[in-house]
């Protein structure tokens, strides 16, 4: 069997998280649609490349994160291979974000042919921009 250059950058994420986790707590994600609603209506949004971001300070004691990807993108499983991919790339970065605030990455036409890396490195840039990331954590 051969792994693509996702699926490597997959393993090693897993076999080097020092928490050990493998997919995001319950407590840390964000899935009702009334909490989607109040951050899209009340929060701050920053766009870069293929991906947004909307943050809002949270009023639960944890940070949530929530993904959102368009049907535009293409059919289900590219859909859900885009979410997957966020989540994954979210959890590696879970480590050097700011904790105080609750995060929604909407993906945009185009993702779904980046690399897991080049989707990293956005996720990585948009938090910046925001002032949202701490590498030195």
């Amino acid at each position: 069997m051969y792994l693509n250059a996702v699926e490597i950058e997959a393993v090693k994420f897993y076999q080097h998280n020092t928490q050990g986790e493998k997919m995001l707590k319950k407590e840390n994600r964000l899935r009702k649609n009334k909490h989607f609603k109040y951050i899209y209506k009340h929060g701050d949004s920053k766009v870069l490349n293929k991906l947004n971001l909307v943050y809002i300070k949270t009023k639960f004691k944890t940070y949530k994160v929530g993904f959102s990807v368009s049907k535009k993108i293409g059919k289900s499983v590219v859909r859900n291979k885009t979410k997957r991919r966020l989540r994954e790339c979210f959890l590696s970065l879970s480590n050097n974000i700011n904790k105080k605030y609750n995060y929604i990455f909407i993906a945009r036409e185009g993702i779904e042919n980046m690399s897991f890396l080049e989707i990293k490195q956005n996720m990585i840039d948009i938090l910046k921009k925001c002032g949202l990331y701490n590498e030195n954590i």
